[in-house]
This record gives structure tokens, C-alpha cells and sequence, in this order.
């Protein structure tokens, strides 16, 4: 039986890429929290494909995605095909379409438990949020979100006014105008 070594190399490397993917996220991780949901890491396959691993490198969600992020949010899984964007749960189940312009989510450690509320979705410039099974919890109405530190940052332009605020964990908005 004949090696190819070419073959070899790659297969080398690509596990040397996902090896240090892992340990690079995992000294991230916050270590003692209870996890509702598996944490997968991103990871590119020979066929440069990306997927995504588990804790002992495994494919966890098969590798058939031109790009995925690392931020995950309630076992929800942003991917990308065909430059456009949605999500996949735990088991590369479909949660959304891919037909959206963007996606974003934010791992959210909160007091040793894992919460997820919320992700974004982008359409035609606007922004709408999505729970964790995938359904909307508003309309596509919003002109910038940030996702961060396990909030919901919303801001709406009503021709020259910005109003701003953020969605609450029951998924209400909550108004501070700027003046």
C-alpha cells in the first residue's frame, strides 16, 4: 500500500490546525459552569470546508460550510454558505434559513449558569433577534445591534434621531432616547 505523503501532510496539519483551535478556545472557556449545551469548536476540513468539533476533536456538526464563527449562543451555531448566513443547532439541524446577510451571537456566562436568550439576524440592511430555537422574537426593524456581555443593545434612526435601548431577557424593548 503506497503513502501518499502530500495526503499525509495535510491530514497532519489539519489536525494540528483543530488541536490548537481547541486549546486556544478552551483557555477562553470558563472552566466550572454548567453547560446546557455543548461547546463546539470551529474547525476547516481537508476539503477546506468548515464544521465544527467536540472536546475530543470529533466532528460534531459535519463540515459542509464555506465559513462558521466561534461565538455561539444556547447551542445555537452561526454558519455560512454561499455568503450567506444562519444558524444550526447541536446536531447541524437547521435552526434558520442560510439567507441572511449577517449573523451574530456572544457566549453568555452569567454567575456559574449558561444563558442564551438571543441571537441576530441581518436582512436587507435591518436587524432582527431570534431565540434559541431558532424562532423570531421581532420583526426586522432594527438598524444596529451589539450583542455583548449578555446584552441586547437596539438602536433605531427615526430620521435625524437615534433612539437606542436594548431587548430584555423576556425579549421586550426597553427605551433610553438620546437627545
Amino acid at each position: 500500500m503506497r503513502i501518499d505523503k502530500n495526503h499525509s501532510d495535510r491530514k497532519l496539519w489539519r489536525i494540528i490546525l483543530c488541536a490548537i483551535v481547541f486549546i486556544v478556545n478552551c483557555q477562553f472557556s470558563t472552566v466550572g459552569c454548567q453547560e446546557v449545551y455543548p461547546m463546539y469548536h470551529p474547525c476547516r476540513s481537508e476539503t477546506g470546508e468548515w464544521g465544527y468539533v467536540d472536546s475530543q476533536g470529533e466532528w460534531a456538526i459535519r463540515p459542509v460550510f464555506d465559513a462558521v464563527l466561534y461565538e455561539t449562543n444556547g447551542g445555537m451555531y452561526p454558519i455560512s454558505k454561499g455568503g450567506k448566513w444562519g444558524f444550526v443547532g447541536v446536531s447541524g439541524e437547521p435552526l434558520t434559513d442560510v439567507i441572511y446577510d449577517a449573523a451574530v451571537c456572544e457566549i453568555d456566562y452569567v454567575k456559574n449558569k449558561y444563558k442564551a436568550y438571543y441571537a441576530a439576524l441581518r436582512r436587507k440592511g435591518k436587524w432582527a433577534f431570534i431565540d434559541v430555537q431558532g424562532r423570531f422574537v421581532t420583526d426586522f426593524k432594527y438598524d444596529e445591534v451589539l450583542i455583548m456581555n449578555g446584552k441586547y443593545i437596539i438602536r433605531v434612526r427615526e430620521g435625524k434621531r437615534l433612539r437606542s435601548g436594548y431587548l430584555s431577557e423576556e425579549g421586550k424593548e426597553v427605551w433610553k432616547d438620546n437627545d
